[in-house]
């Protein structure tokens, strides 16, 4: 056998080989979409933790995050809007005022954009705007549909989860502050399955880079974008099979109204976004995976809203038993509320890339 013909054979067998491994690469990948959605993909060292501080209380929540600065407010001081920078070392406290107090407050809350913040409470409903130079609100809506959801697009526009008067049923809508008259909302855009108020409950989010609203069911697996005028760009789903919502009502005695029967299955519990990638705290554990790291981790999954795929899971660690319950995203650092902590993670180069995982997968092999 010539040199000639043993170099093309050579060559033959390596492009069959390469091939070979591409091709397995890919199944692989459709086996993970498609075939088994229990299965995760848990690349090491995902989220590794940097900075980490006592906020002495667990009754924070997530605000809003900008210019180097996460924003917290607290349910049991609801005008208190703490700042903390990037990396937890230095605090500040505000008082907020409000400059019509004669409303019926119960449950404010507050987010943060830019250089406004909101404070408002969807059962009442009224809605405060003010500007962080001086932490003081003015009174801009104090009537119309109640809500549950909000989150602010700008400085004037508003992304809703409104409750219809009747029904109660959710739907999402927009609302203009500096044009109360611009009110919009979506029938079609959350689905009905049973009762249109549990089934439908979820987190509401908006995309700021993107411009786009998100909202992630709670006991399904789905997720929903769309732009600020409400047309729907599509319909996602995550990496578990819950299409139906398995949840059981009972009628309470002398009322109208409904609980839970027992215990609701939740699928999607706490969720964030930034730039392409969606962030999903699930509760439902995938093939092959050890108890143990349920008992000790919170998971979270990564979907890539560029092509609608999944990307890989990471867990983020109890801290004396306390899970996490809150997580804001921006850029490649993750902030997550754990007990009486708020912990900053550094998460890995891919999951901040706008690539694919298949193509992090191909650059490193």
């Amino acid at each position: 056998m010539s040199n000639k013909v043993k170099f093309a054979l050579l060559l033959i067998c390596t492009i069959f080989s390469v091939v070979t491994i591409i091709k397995l690469f890919n199944l692989s990948e459709d086996i993970i979409h498609y075939h088994n959605r229990f299965v995760r993909r848990f690349p090491q060292h995902v989220a590794q933790e940097i900075h980490q501080t006592d906020l002495t209380y667990n009754s924070y929540y997530f605000a809003g995050i900008g210019e180097g600065k996460i924003y917290l407010g607290n349910y049991t001081a609801p005008l208190q809007m703490t700042v903390l920078d990037s990396t937890l070392k230095e605090k500040k406290i505000y008082h907020i005022e409000l400059k019509e107090k004669n409303l019926p407050f119960q449950a404010p809350q507050i987010r943060v954009l830019g250089d406004h913040f909101f404070v408002f409470e969807g059962i009442v409903p009224y809605i405060f705007k003010g500007n962080i130079s001086n932490w003081k609100a003015s009174l801009r809506i104090n009537s119309g549909y109640h809500f549950s959801h909000l989150e602010p697009m700008d400085s004037v526009n508003m992304a809703i989860r409104y409750m219809t008067p009747k029904s109660g049923e959710s739907l999402i809508g927009t609302l203009n502050l500096a044009d109360t008259t611009k009110v919009s909302y979506d029938a079609k855009l959350l689905q009905k399955q049973f009762d249109g108020i549990f089934d439908t409950d979820g987190s509401l989010l908006f995309n700021k880079q993107f411009n786009r609203i998100v909202y992630v069911y709670r006991y399904r697996n789905e997720f929903i974008v769309a732009d600020p005028i409400l047309n729907l760009d599509y319909r996602g789903n995550t990496i578990d099979t819950i299409s139906r919502a398995q949840v059981r009502l009972a009628q309470l005695k002398n009322n109208s109204m409904k609980t839970f029967a027992e215990p609701p299955l939740i699928v999607n519990k706490t969720t964030a976004v930034d730039g392409n990638l969606l962030y999903v705290n699930s509760l439902l554990p995938g093939l092959y995976e050890s108890e143990n790291i349920w008992k000790i981790a919170s998971i979270v999954d990564v979907y890539d809203l560029t092509d609608k795929t999944y990307r890989s899971s990471f867990p983020i660690y109890h801290i004396a038993g306390k899970k996490m319950k809150g997580m804001l995203v921006s850029g490649n650092l993750l902030y997550a509320l754990i007990g009486e902590k708020i912990v900053c993670y550094k998460l890995l180069e891919h999951l901040s890339q706008d690539r694919a995982v298949r193509d992090y997968a191909h650059s490193i092999h």
